[in-house]
């Protein structure tokens, strides 16, 4: 397994706007699971999990997403004009990038609560969602799956980020919830396991369920949210 793979890792020849909407969680080698050769990554989607957006095709939609797959990587070939804020993400996620590597060793510091209501984040949280609730919540996310994936690294414990920029729990989370120990199969829906999108991000789902269609070549992911 590898926590935290890289958007090259995880797609053949991704685009630029992939970065902004797909967040790579967890490799999985399923080997490792007697399920053949290969490998299968989970990703936390922005801007899934509303119902009555109008969704393009039959790969993408408000609780799932389905992406080809070379046996190592994927491909997606679906439209994801569909998400509510799809024109305004590359530049959200420049200034999250800005902002992030800018104030990096403060961000990955513990602090006390006062201090944290006074932080510089708190300070742009506040500005952007008097903006928009959805600008505040995509910045604040993805600075928050850096944070956790950066004090992963550093320390080798998967404590949430929120531990570190807004006093949340410093208990450690699940990599993942559960795998599948049933081998390789010819299902349609053949399950690989779950986790949960929340620990690896503030934006993450609840709950992740990673499937295998052999016959399609495709891998896709289930969504829920409580």
């Amino acid at each position: 397994m590898k926590i935290y793979p890289t958007i090259e890792e995880v797609f053949e020849n991704p685009v630029e706007i992939y970065k902004a909407i797909f967040f790579p969680l967890l490799t999985i080698n399923l080997p490792d699971l007697d399920k053949g050769e290969g490998q299968v990554h989970f990703l936390t989607v922005w801007g899934n999990g509303d119902p009555d957006l109008n969704f393009k095709d039959n790969l993408f939609g408000f609780d799932f997403i389905k992406f080809d797959w070379t046996g190592e990587k994927y491909k997606f070939n679906g439209d994801l004009s569909s998400i509510e804020t799809f024109d305004k993400l590359n530049e959200w996620y420049l200034e999250a990038e800005k902002e992030y590597n800018e104030n990096k060793a403060d961000y990955l510091t513990q602090k006390e609560y006062n201090d944290v209501k006074n932080s510089h984040l708190a300070v742009q949280n506040d500005r952007r969602k008097k903006i928009s609730f959805e600008y505040y919540h995509y910045v604040k996310g993805v600075i928050n799956y850096w944070v956790t994936r950066d004090k992963y690294l550093e320390t080798g414990l998967f404590i949430q980020g929120g531990a570190y920029t807004d006093c949340n729990s410093k208990h450690e989370r699940k990599i993942y919830e559960k795998l599948s120990k049933t081998g390789a199969t010819t299902r349609s829906n053949e399950l690989i396991g779950k986790l949960t999108g929340y620990n690896y991000s503030g934006f993450g789902e609840d709950e992740i369920s990673l499937y295998i269609d052999r016959k399609q070549q495709q891998v896709f992911q289930k969504f829920s949210w409580t």
